[in-house]
């Protein structure tokens, strides 16, 4: 075989060279720790982990390097007695360069979870604070009509609960809304509930005045009698006949 009369290291140390790297920039590349990488280089196979590790390693290092693996593993280091076997005990060492796996499920449920709070959070203006109502044709208060039906015209959210006088409004789907209000003679009072889907109730009230035009019957002349048998004159004011 071409490798037979080489050792381990010294085919790592070529491919490294070819590849313009160092043990720094291949432990980056591989996950593998700088201090195993020189343990293996320096053959002192009996510091490095046990068995399936260092076949991890070395298959890593190959992959990167363009060399075979696994061929590298059965000729070098699979019969090597220095090599540890795997025990229960048995832990990887830690590589500062290496990017921790994350349980897949974990983090989905985070995700779902940090999604459903910036949500909430988003969208809780819709669901708790003051409303919006803006009433259209009533600007003074109170606002004075000549006619007995009055139409109260406004714009709110569409998604808010609106109710005039204890009737529920339903507005347009660009919040437009009219409702008529039969008058009476005077003033009227017109109240305003409206909250947000949960959020408390807020009221506004509105007085509209109907004046109602009233026709005087026309004036009548009143008689005069005077009595002249009385020195002093009396007028008796005579009611007039209807």
């Amino acid at each position: 075989m071409e490798n037979e009369n080489k050792k381990l290291n010294n085919l790592i140390l070529e491919a490294l060279k070819l590849k313009g790297m160092n043990l720094e920039k291949l432990s980056q590349l591989t996950g593998v720790s700088e201090h195993s990488l020189a343990l293996l280089l320096e053959e002192q196979f009996d510091k490095l982990p046990p068995a399936p590790y260092v076949r991890g390693y070395l298959l890593k290092i190959a992959e990167v390097l363009n060399l075979d693996g696994r061929e590298l593993w059965r000729e070098y280091l699979k019969n090597n007695e220095e090599i540890r076997r795997s025990g229960k005990e048995d832990i990887l060492p830690l590589n500062r360069f290496a990017i921790p796996k994350l349980n897949k499920k974990i983090v989905a449920i985070s995700g779902a979870v940090i999604l459903f709070v910036a949500l909430v959070i988003f969208r809780l203006p819709a669901f708790f604070g003051q409303p919006e109502l803006e009433i259209s044709n009533i600007d003074e208060n109170p606002t004075i009509v000549r006619e007995a039906t009055f139409a109260v015209r406004g714009i709110m959210n569409p998604a808010d609960e609106l109710m005039i006088n204890g009737e529920a409004i339903y507005p347009q789907k660009d919040g437009n809304f009219e409702k008529n209000i039969l008058l009476q003679p005077g003033f009227n009072n017109v109240v305003f509930q409206i909250k947000k889907l949960l959020g408390r109730v807020y009221m506004v009230e509105k007085q509209i005045f109907y004046q109602t035009s009233f026709h005087l019957p026309g004036k009548k002349k009143l008689k005069i009698k005077i009595y002249p048998r009385h020195k002093i004159k009396t007028a008796a004011i005579v009611p007039p006949y209807f």
